[in-house]
C-alpha cells in the first residue's frame, strides 16, 4: 500500500507539472470516479494537490476537489503528451491532462469528485490524526497522539492505526521502529514519553527522506532470516494485529519480541 511519503511526493509532482493549469479531463477506463461527473473539472484550473496522510487531494476552481486514495494496487503516472501509457487505458480511473503532460490514476481503493464542502463533512478524513509529514506537528505533539492508542495496543499495530498518526504504513511501521531501537510487540502503555518521541522521530525522519529521494529504506523490511545490519543477528517476521500485518524486527537490538511481549503483559496484569 502506498504510504504518506508517496502520497506527499505525489502531490509535489502533480504541483509541478499541472498546477496553475487548465486541464482536459476524461476517463479512459471502465468506471468513472464516485460523486460528480468529470465533465465538471473538464476544463477547470488545477489549483493544487495535497496530501493528508495516505489521501490524495487535488483542488480546481470552482470549489472542486478530487479525492484520490490508491490502496494496495493503485498508482498515478505522469506522461508527456503522446507518450504511451504504461498500463492499459481500461485500468485508467482518470486522466488529467494540461499543457504537455498528463498525469493517469490507475486503479487504487477509491476515486470521488466532491465540493469542498462534502470534503469537510466526510468522516474518514474528519477521523485521521495528525500527519506524521506535517511540518508545523512537534515529534512531542505526534507522540502524544499515539499515547491515545487503546489499553494494552502493541506499538507496532498503534503506528498503523490512521486515528492516531496518519501516513504510516507497514515499511515505515518496522524501519522506524528499527531506527530507534524500539521493540514493536511492546504495548504504547509500557513506553515512555521519551522511547515514544524516538520512535515517532525516526520513522519521520525515514519518511521525509523517502519523500526527498524517492526511495523506501529497506535494512529489514522483508529481510526476514537475513542478519541484522546492526548486529548480525537474523531478523524475524510474524504477522501483528487483527490484520496480521507482518513486522520485521530484531531480537536482539529491538526485543525478543511477541511471546516476551505476552509474557510481560501477563506479569503485569
Amino acid at each position: 500500500m502506498a504510504e504518506g511519503d508517496t502520497i506527499r511526493r505525489l502531490a509535489h509532482r502533480l504541483n509541478e507539472a499541472l498546477g496553475g493549469s487548465e486541464v482536459v479531463a476524461r476517463t479512459p477506463g471502465r468506471r468513472p470516479p464516485e460523486g460528480r461527473p468529470v465533465s465538471d473539472l473538464d476544463g477547470a484550473t488545477l489549483l493544487g494537490a495535497e496530501s493528508r496522510g495516505k489521501h490524495l487531494l487535488i483542488r480546481f476552481e470552482g470549489g472542486l476537489v478530487l479525492h484520490s486514495h490508491l490502496g494496495m494496487r493503485g498508482a498515478w503516472h505522469i506522461y508527456r503528451s503522446g507518450e504511451r501509457w504504461r498500463l492499459p487505458a481500461s485500468k485508467a480511473w482518470i486522466a488529467l491532462a494540461g499543457g504537455s503532460v498528463e498525469a493517469v490514476n490507475f486503479n487504487g481503493s477509491s476515486m470521488r469528485i466532491v465540493r469542498e464542502v462534502e470534503l469537510g463533512r466526510d468522516l474518514r478524513l474528519a477521523r485521521l490524526g495528525p500527519d506524521i509529514l506535517d511540518p508545523d506537528r512537534t515529534d512531542a505533539e505526534l507522540a502524544g497522539s499515539l499515547r491515545g492508542a487503546e489499553a494494552g495496543t502493541e506499538l507496532g499495530d498503534a503506528l498503523l492505526n490512521q486515528t492516531l498518526i496518519a501516513g504510516v504504513g507497514n515499511i515505515f511501521k518496522s524501519e522506524g521502529c528499527f531506527g530507534a531501537q524500539a521493540d514493536p510487540w511492546r504495548r504504547v502503555d509500557e513506553l515512555d514519553d521519551d522511547e515514544l518521541e524516538a520512535v515517532v522521530s525516526a520513522t519521520r525522519r525515514l519518511m521525509e527522506g523517502a519523500v526527498r529521494t524517492g526511495r523506501s529504506p529497506q535494512r529489514i523490511y522483508r529481510r526476514a532470516g537475513r542478519p541484522c545490519p546492526r548486529c548480525r543477528s537474523k531478523l524475524r517476521s510474524r504477522g501483528q494485529g487483527d490484520d496480521a500485518r507482518t513486522t520485521y524486527w530484531c531480537p536482539r537490538c529491538q526485543g525478543a519480541g511477541p511471546r516476551a511481549a505476552r509474557r510481560s503483559a501477563a506479569r503485569q496484569g
